[in-house]
């Protein structure tokens, strides 16, 4: 029993448990009796074979001394004690008869018996946090945070939950699986500074703004809108390149498609339950792209840039901040070619640097020594299982970061899909989530990995991933 004890004691995180020994020295005396037959019986068994005359009255006595050695421990220890603090009282040690009700066919389990006992009223002990959530929140609220004040700095929480003698006992991080409930309920609030609040401030409605697209060459984008604590219906307002206002035009879906620079949002909450929250600004992006065309002998290079107000070039490497406006095609002759771009409009700004090579030579000029970005406008699509770990290993290598990922497991109603958005990420990153995804999956489901950047050290090693999976570079590919 005493060890049973114990083991229940690591089970929970309990402030005391103690087994009563009750009785008088003869009884006491009885369970040294009932240990030295049963230690001799132990010692006898070693000693008298199998086949023997005498085993089978050894082994008959061997259950008579287990059962009176129970039987005479389970008289003794037949109480359990633990703290209780009632309202307005001092903190005692209540006694509780050990509940004995069990299956008789099964090997007595002092810990289960403990447990059993603790679970029933009076109840000290919860064993399902999750079960019993809402009694456990009331007595933590009521007995863990200091009087008269909704903080309260979580390790001092935890401090009171081994000194309240008034507090349940849970199972091992009850107290941490308490509050991670109650946080995701809304019902705490951790405020990232050591504290926890049992009374969470109202909170405020916001936008969650997603491109779903880039920029495309009339510089329109599409966006999706989730709006945040702003109840089941919603109202969105919006204004492009100018203030919101809950007089400005609604949102009748959550999407939209602007060619703005920028777009403000305002969410309001019609049931009241959330403040309107302060207007969120999403700013559009300057994508600059180029084409090379050739006419009568003579290459000239559009660059485009939809959403600037001012372009502006070098071909002579110098900073292109303060270079030649573009307003029409650039001829470049037959020669290798760097032309650094710079595109602004409105405060946003963007550059590039485009290089082509010597007309008549193949390949794309990269240098190989500066670091460089492998984009794709539509994003670049590795289209097989073996692709995307080949893809992956390979980047993995050269530590090479993506950006607009979109990695899709499975087929028609039996797909997963995940979208990291301009967030840079390494090939680890995405291998991880792959292989969880993949558990739901059998091992010849499909996979396709899209991504509209990644990142490289340095040319060579972006020539090298595109060279080993068989990606053919145009100089519009490179950013460098």
């Amino acid at each position: 029993m005493r060890k049973n004890s114990q083991q229940l004691a690591s089970h929970a995180q309990f402030h005391l448990l103690v087994a009563v020994l009750t009785g008088d020295k003869t009884a006491i005396a009885s369970v040294e009796k009932a240990a030295c037959h049963v230690f001799a019986a132990k010692k006898a068994d070693s000693r008298i074979p199998l086949g023997h005359p005498q085993r089978e009255d050894l082994e008959k006595k061997q259950q008579t001394y287990e059962q009176d050695l129970n039987a005479t421990v389970l008289s003794l220890f037949d109480k359990v004690l633990f703290p209780i603090q009632r309202a307005g009282m001092a903190s005692q040690l209540a006694a509780k008869p050990l509940d004995m009700t069990r299956d008789s066919q099964k090997v007595f389990d002092g810990e289960l018996q403990i447990e059993k006992t603790l679970t029933s009223n009076p109840l000290k002990l919860y064993l399902d946090v999750d079960k019993d959530f809402d009694a456990i929140r009331d007595k933590a609220q009521d007995l863990l945070w200091p009087e008269n004040l909704d903080e309260a700095r979580w390790s001092d929480v935890t401090d009171r939950m081994a000194e309240q003698a008034g507090m349940s006992w849970l199972p091992p991080k009850g107290l941490e699986t308490l509050k991670s409930t109650a946080c995701n309920r809304g019902l705490w609030e951790d405020l990232g500074n050591g504290y926890v609040t049992k009374k969470p401030k109202a909170k405020r409605t916001f936008v969650q703004v997603i491109p779903e697209s880039e920029p495309d060459d009339n510089g329109q984008v599409h966006l999706r809108i989730n709006p945040q604590n702003a109840g089941p219906a919603p109202r969105i307002y919006f204004a492009e390149d100018g203030p919101v206002s809950d007089s400005s035009p609604q949102l009748k879906e959550q999407t939209l498609a602007t060619k703005a620079l920028r777009v403000n949002f305002l969410v309001v909450d019609p049931s009241g339950k959330s403040e309107t929250g302060d207007p969120v600004t999403w700013s559009n992006k300057i994508i600059i792209r180029n084409h090379l065309t050739e006419d009568k002998g003579k290459r000239r290079v559009q660059i485009v840039a939809p959403t600037a107000k001012v372009i502006r070039y070098t071909l002579g490497g110098e900073e292109a901040r303060e270079g030649i406006v573009h307003d029409q095609p650039i001829e470049i002759g037959d020669g290798e070619v760097m032309i650094n771009v710079f595109a602004e409009a409105d405060g946003i700004e963007a550059k590039t640097v485009i290089r082509y090579p010597a007309k008549g030579k193949k390949g794309v000029d990269v240098d190989p020594v500066k670091p460089g970005r492998l984009v794709s406008r539509a994003g670049r699509k590795l289209d097989s299982r073996a692709k995307t770990f080949e893809a992956l290993s390979e980047a993995g290598k050269k530590s090479v970061e993506f950006e607009n990922v979109t990695l899709s497991v499975g087929q028609g109603a039996q797909v997963a899909q995940l979208v990291v958005g301009e967030i840079r990420v390494n090939a680890a990153f995405i291998e991880d989530i792959l292989k969880k995804v993949l558990e739901k999956f059998t091992p010849d489901t499909p996979i396709t990995l899209t991504f509209r950047k990644a990142h490289f050290n340095s040319g060579h090693d972006l020539k090298d991933f595109a060279g080993k999976l068989g990606i053919d570079l145009q100089p519009s590919d490179i950013e460098q």
